[in-house]
């Protein structure tokens, strides 16, 4: 059995279809929450003392996610918010973590993107926050998906 990893360099990529060619977001300093429970749903009955909860639906959310940029990276990703592209988007585990070599976990969901600047602060790097609204659900594959 192999030990934990750390989630240095995992990596955001985007594509205009599921299988199609993958560009990577360079730079990606870390990646928020995205695998979350879903709502619970509060039920209780006269026979019995205490509120009882069940699994609900999952609340409609969105990924933050705070990046350096090149100005390149920063046109491509301000191209894709202004014609509200609904890319794929795909969210890679470093390869090391792979127990088999190029199948690292990796999530993909499709999402619309908005690019915005993060704080400007003295001796920090210029970074971009991208938020991406997810509308479909994130899919779990070990490497990228063939089909």
């Amino acid at each position: 059995m192999s030990e934990p990893r750390t989630t240095m360099m995992t990596k955001l990529y985007h594509a205009s279809s599921k299988t199609g060619e993958r560009k990577q977001i360079a730079f990606v300093q870390s990646i928020p929450e995205f695998l979350t429970a879903p709502e619970p749903i509060t039920w209780s009955a006269l026979d019995i003392d205490d509120e009882r909860q069940a699994v609900g639906r999952k609340k409609a959310e969105n990924l933050e996610i705070e990046l350096i940029f090149t100005e390149e990276q920063y046109d491509e990703l301000k191209a894709l918010e202004s014609t509200n592209a609904n890319e794929y988007w795909f969210i890679q585990l470093p390869e090391e973590t792979a127990e088999q070599a190029g199948k690292p976990l990796t999530w993909n969901f499709q999402a619309t993107v908005h690019v915005g600047l993060s704080e400007l602060a003295l001796d920090d790097m210029i970074k971009a926050k991208i938020t991406l609204y997810r509308n479909t659900a994130i899919e779990e594959s070990k490497g990228f998906p063939t089909a």
